[in-house]
């Protein structure tokens, strides 16, 4: 009986993308699927700027921005009539050294996240069906089968993770609800190539049309005529039903008519066409004991904004540390422990419902057929959207809850206390400040915890930092560093996926920072 860390039960990006987070951090993994390899027909197409930031801790931006595309603008058309064009190169540029929206197929995603983790000696084992675990108090035991010949295996491991989709196995195994609704719009996503005509929509930018009440969403990423076209087939009566419901057989020939009339594409070759239905849904709890669950099989909400796929991924961050953590400390109190691993969900259960939300709405307001809707998708958001995109304010607003650079953990119970109303509190995101002289995301490549000092070094926190293994950075201060909302001469504890632990000034800051991890049960 082989004997892991952690087994984790599907290669999503979520899977893969925690296999290399605890990998990095020394843990043990063993990582299967039941596919043979990456889906062909893959739906998510967008890696948003959080990701990016979060991927430089393991050195993978620069293939995927080699492979991606970066959406220049989009526009918006109705009935027809182009009302709008909103530029998205470079909108986020004082926030984030990823300023864009990358489009980047799943697929290819994912080969990268597996020839990575490859790289470094661990396999997916691909073929290989969860059956089911047993908590047996400090360990769990999983029964795995082969689809190859039938042969079941049993596979012991310290914890046992969920990234296996909606449909989650394990999930299912726990006995975890995941209620929510089923949409009755029927979504379709062609994968094709447009003849070489003078087509407007085929320029390299995004286009959503609205027409007759559907719409349709153009999405270049490898050149201006590889194209995504992902549309929907709205029913009479009722915009919910049954998950069970099985949505009926719907081929490219069928939505063509629809395809024509509201782009008028002259198309070359459709490499591949799908249907599906869309569902808000998330898990009643995210873990039980030593079993969690990640991504899709935690929560799930419609396409609209690019936001499933990018939330998952950051789930398998957040819990990987926390895995790491908890395994690489056995003299950690149990309730510590339970502190800590609780914390995965107490963060992101409610980071989801918060995109659940958004989502639900953007959905709503593009395919509901009630008047209030039909006046904001035709009339008052093709003039407000552009209207508010000329102001800074407007600009970095979108983008930062667009590409979840709004994500915050304030309140959390690894978050210090926060005092006052700052720019900057405990929880967030680490702003990104970039100066003549230094970038404070220089550091973080690694995945531990930091301290960053913003102004004068302190010879006691550099004594303390080395004495606890935690890295020291001192910048020297800038007016940039006051703009962006850091205090001088503060000390900024950040956590291993580097988000903001707590802030510290005056005189007792090393004397702080051993309270926060005494604390919280941690021990470097």
């Amino acid at each position: 009986m082989a004997q892991q860390d952690v087994l984790i039960i599907g290669a999503g990006p979520t899977g893969l993308v925690l296999a290399l987070w605890l990998h990095k951090q020394g843990i043990t993994v063993r990582i299967v699927d039941v596919s043979e390899g990456p889906a062909r027909h893959s739906r998510a197409l967008v890696v948003h700027a959080r990701i990016l930031e979060l991927y430089r801790q393991l050195d993978l931006v620069d293939e995927l921005q080699a492979c991606g595309y970066q959406l220049p603008a989009t526009n918006l058309w109705v009935e027809g009539q182009h009302r709008a064009h909103i530029q998205m190169s470079d909108v986020g540029k004082e926030l984030t050294p990823y300023p864009y929206i990358l489009m980047i197929p799943q697929d290819d995603h994912e080969r990268i996240l597996e020839n990575k983790l490859q790289s470094l000696g661990v396999l997916v084992e691909r073929g290989t069906e969860f059956l089911q675990y047993v908590d047996r108090g400090s360990s769990v035991i999983a029964t795995l089968r082969r689809k190859i010949d039938g042969s079941e295996t049993a596979c012991e491991a310290a914890y046992i993770v969920g990234c296996d989709g909606s449909h989650s196995a394990v999930r299912h195994n726990i006995g975890v609800k995941y209620e929510g609704e089923t949409y009755a719009p029927l979504f379709y996503i062609v994968d094709l190539e447009a003849e070489d005509d003078e087509s407007p929509l085929f320029n390299g930018e995004g286009h959503l049309r609205i027409q007759d009440d559907k719409f349709t969403m153009l999405l270049p990423f490898s050149d201006s005529r590889h194209v995504r076209l992902v549309g929907t087939i709205i029913p009479d009566g009722d915009q919910k039903v049954d998950m069970s419901t099985p949505h009926p057989d719907v081929t490219f020939e069928d939505v063509l008519p629809d395809i024509k009339k509201s782009s008028g594409l002259m198309i070359k070759k459709v490499n591949w066409f799908s249907t599906y239905r869309i569902h808000h849904r998330v898990a009643e709890k995210y873990h039980e004991n030593r079993a969690f669950l990640v991504g899709d099989a935690a929560h799930i909400h419609s396409p609209v904004g690019g936001q499933g796929m990018n939330t998952g991924i950051m789930d398998a961050i957040n819990l990987a540390w926390k895995l790491a953590t908890v395994i690489k400390s056995p003299n950690m109190n149990k309730e510590s422990q339970k502190k800590l691993l609780d914390s995965y969900e107490t963060e992101r259960r409610a980071f989801a419902l918060n995109v659940i939300g958004t989502t639900d709405h953007g959905f709503t307001v593009l395919t509901d057929q009630g008047f209030f809707s039909r006046l904001l998708r035709n009339w008052i958001i093709p003039y407000f959207v552009p209207f508010i995109m000329k102001f800074h304010f407007g600009r970095t607003r979108i983008f930062r809850g667009v590409s979840q650079l709004v994500c915050t953990y304030r309140g959390s119970p690894m978050s210090q206390i926060a005092v006052g109303s700052e720019k900057i509190q405990p929880g967030d995101r680490l702003p990104w400040a970039k100066t003549e002289s230094s970038d404070n995301y220089s550091t973080i490549h690694i995945v531990s915890w930091q301290l960053h000092v913003y102004g004068d070094q302190r010879p006691d926190l550099e004594k303390w930092c080395s004495a606890h293994s935690v890295q020291l950075t001192v910048f020297e201060w800038d007016q940039h560093h006051g703009k962006v909302g850091f205090k001088k001469d503060a000390a900024y504890l950040l956590r291993p996926d580097q988000y903001i632990a707590g802030i510290y000034e005056g005189a007792s800051i090393a004397s702080s920072l051993s309270d926060y991890f005494s604390s919280h049960g941690l021990a470097f």
